[in-house]
């Protein structure tokens, strides 16, 4: 074998081992992620408990959480749902009083959705309380390192959102059988 045959072997098992690294890597920050998630969730503190809201819901209602008000085409691209199916779960929200649909101010034709004022005290004490509860497993961490984790988890958020200008992240990535069930869940 030449020697540039043997490098090129080499570049490649290099690269391999680094796949393989970065995977197993991957497995143990999202392992330990879940870990966090799931201890601060098995206290059974969640919003809208006793509306037994399903995930679409959820979802929508912790989007708009995020904003002063949203279109539904714009929950549409941030959920990686269909606008139908934003308008199916935002009228289920409506009747239970949950979020608010008004003409929007810059385009007669639009409308934008917004938490309810209950609503919105609601998903902000569980995110007070949820904090509360997973901020300790992070007490090992320097102030360096915590605002260095908020820099890298940052990065992921931005490849898992939707791209601004309407474009859709990882979401579309979802098979159409993942999609559809997500939709399906709008309905529960």
């Amino acid at each position: 074998m030449d020697a540039r045959a043997q490098s090129l072997e080499r570049a490649e098992s290099l690269e391999r081992a680094e796949s393989l690294a970065r995977a197993g890597s991957l497995n143990r920050v999202i392992e330990r992620m879940a870990i966090v998630t799931r201890e601060a969730s098995a206290r059974g503190a969640y919003p809208f408990k006793a509306l037994g809201l399903g995930r679409a819901s959820m979802n929508l209602m912790f989007a708009l959480a995020r904003n002063e008000g949203a279109r539904v085409a714009e929950l549409a691209d941030r959920l990686g749902i269909t606008s139908g199916a934003v308008t199916q779960t935002v009228d289920t929200l409506r009747a239970a009083g949950l979020v608010t649909s008004e003409v929007s101010a810059d385009d007669k034709r639009g409308r934008v959705i917004r938490l309810s004022v209950e609503a919105r005290r609601e998903i902000d004490g569980f995110e007070r309380q949820y904090i509360e509860a997973v901020a300790p497993a992070f007490d090992a961490l320097s102030t360096a390192d915590v605002i260095e984790l908020d820099r890298i988890l940052s990065a992921v958020r931005v490849a898992v959102e939707p791209a601004a200008g309407g474009k859709r992240g990882a979401s579309e990535a979802l098979p159409a059988r993942g999609r559809r069930r997500a939709e399906s869940e709008v309905a529960s």
